[in-house]
């Protein structure tokens, strides 16, 4: 247990609080649709933070040394609206202790209690649902908890805690969230950073991250002449004012800034001004804030670019459907996504597991027409594209109960898409896969019991929906098993196989030997995914 922190702690606990958001800085970008869905809310807060963490001597002790270095540098270091309200709440936290040599419980929790005003003050028009939302109840909650006996170590644990319920609760606050099926992304954020600082109260390791900036290739080919400039510029600088200026203040120029564009987020420190605004005329901005003073810093980035850039794993048919309805489905490797497309898909969601709320979400807003079939490809994706057909209110979506790879592909080719009467599309899909057997076959790293068997460490085993097909010590065998019993329950002209990367060419060669000696048509596929499909997957048709 921790009772007081001083300057040298108070930098571990930073330090662990980005190394674990940067772990997680992925999970936390793909939770970001507000204000903008530019995926880069995770990235921004690492960013910053580390920026500001950069200009800590290591082994300061004087806490109040440390948290004056802090808080100007964070400021400075601060990007995007999540980075910048994050470099508010650390900054004011930090505040609080530029009197003192140590911190305990108490003072950290008036800390946290005027970090919560100061990342409030910096946003124009706060929005309940936000990171804004976490800290404070997370805080509030904290505050009411506080005794004499109450430790650093209880601080830390119960902000999670709260801050944790906070974030659960967000959808139901912000529209955007809840459409979308996801919760605040900075919230998150927070979370892992207050989880990474526990960590490191509670003696545990981190892995060592490379936690600095890299410089990341844009495709700015997304943006062309015929592209619609849907989200505006995100605009940040800094600004030196000038001795002579007297007619700064903060709340007047935040008026002023309304007037051009949103989430606006201005912070100050001293001389100096830190602002963020998502505006469709940077110009107009620049010429009013450059009457106070100079441009320390500049930084104008194209928000549909961003955006285009994190929905880049979709892909869209060059014309978009005029008919009755479009098709959504989901691959698992670049080449079965371009095929799908090939085969009339109008839109082809790429990811190497399951497809997320947002992800069908995403693909629904690249289709014109009324009603749309997906194509979820993974039995563990059906209920998560249910949940995106709820959230999507303007349009009828159906969801086709594809479990593989293998019942889109012998769907897509029969699908009528001049066919005006999207039920009979859909009736004939469903006959098309209730007349497929499909059969996944994978390898057992761990032994499992079932009823009837015993599944040993590193047999393979063949397997449609709950029922164990064969069990073999080969791929081979099980394979060959596989087609024999299931030619002798129902005998099938076709076979197709969809073949995983961790699959060897002389076992293909093989099992294609095997099945063409039996007077057996096959088709072989190769996926390259290395979650989806372990080894095959056998379509009889």
């Amino acid at each position: 247990m921790i009772e007081s922190m001083n300057g040298s702690c108070y930098r571990n606990m930073i330090d662990y609080g980005v190394r674990n958001l940067h772990k997680y800085c992925k999970v936390v970008n793909h939770l970001n649709v507000f204000p903008v869905p530019d995926g880069d809310t995770g990235t921004n807060m690492v960013i910053t933070i580390q920026k500001g963490l950069n200009s800590v001597d290591t082994f300061q002790e004087d806490l109040s040394e440390v948290s004056k270095k802090l808080a100007v540098s964070i400021v400075f270091g601060a990007r995007g609206n999540s980075g910048v309200i994050v470099s508010q709440f650390i900054k004011g936290i930090s505040e609080v202790f530029f009197d003192a040599a140590a911190a305990d419980a108490a003072l950290l929790v008036k800390a946290l209690e005027h970090g919560v005003e100061c990342a409030h003050e910096a946003v124009a028009e706060p929005v309940e649902g936000t990171i804004l939302t976490v800290i404070r109840e997370a805080t509030e909650a904290v505050m009411a908890k506080l005794t004499p006996q109450t430790t650093i170590d209880d601080v830390i644990t119960q902000f999670i805690t709260y801050a944790k319920i906070s974030l659960e609760h967000t959808p139901e606050l912000l529209p955007a969230l809840k459409e979308a099926g996801v919760v605040d992304s900075g919230g998150a954020g927070i979370v892992y950073f207050f989880e990474g600082i526990r960590m490191y109260l509670d003696g545990e390791t981190l892995d060592d991250v490379v936690l600095e900036e890299q410089s990341q290739s844009v495709d700015y080919s997304v943006f062309n002449p015929d592209s619609t400039f849907e989200y505006g510029y995100c605009t940040e600088f800094m600004i030196q004012l000038l001795n002579g200026c007297k007619c700064f203040h903060v709340e007047d120029f935040k008026s002023e800034l309304a007037e051009l564009g949103n989430s606006i987020v201005v912070s100050t420190d001293r001389d100096k001004v830190r602002v963020h605004i998502h505006t469709l005329k940077p110009e107009r901005v620049l010429a009013c804030c450059h009457q106070y003073g100079e441009f320390l810093t500049l930084k104008i980035e194209n928000m549909t670019v961003q955006h285009t850039e994190t929905v880049k794993n979709i892909l869209c048919a060059p014309t978009k459907s005029t008919g009755a309805f479009s098709v959504v489905a989901v691959a698992y490797d670049p080449a079965m996504q371009k095929l799908f497309a090939q085969m009339g898909a109008d839109v082809v969601i790429l990811c190497e597991d399951c497809a997320t709320t947002k992800d069908y979400m995403d693909a629904f807003q690249n289709v014109t027409t009324k009603e749309i079939l997906v194509f979820p490809n993974n039995s563990d994706s059906i209920l998560t594209a249910m949940q995106a057909k709820k959230l999507c209110k303007d349009t009828t979506v159906t969801v086709l109960h594809s479990r593989s790879v293998a019942e889109c592909y012998a769907s897509l080719p029969i699908i009528d898409f001049e066919e005006t009467d999207t039920k009979l599309v859909v009736d004939s899909i469903a006959e098309t896969i209730n007349n497929m057997y499909v059969v996944s076959v994978a390898r057992r790293k761990e032994p499992e019991h079932s009823e009837s068997n015993q599944l040993r460490r590193d047999e393979f085993y063949a397997f449609s929906g709950k029922e164990i097909v064969a069990i073999e010590k080969s791929l081979e065998d099980t394979v060959v098993k596989t087609i024999e019993k299931v030619m002798r329950r129902s005998p099938r002209d076709v076979i197709t196989i969809f073949r995983g990367k961790n699959v060897l060419q002389e076992q293909i060669d093989s099992i294609l030997e095997a099945v063409e000696s039996r007077g057996i048509l096959a088709e072989l596929f190769t996926v390259d995914s290395p979650n989806n499909l372990s080894e095959l997957t056998i379509s009889f048709e």
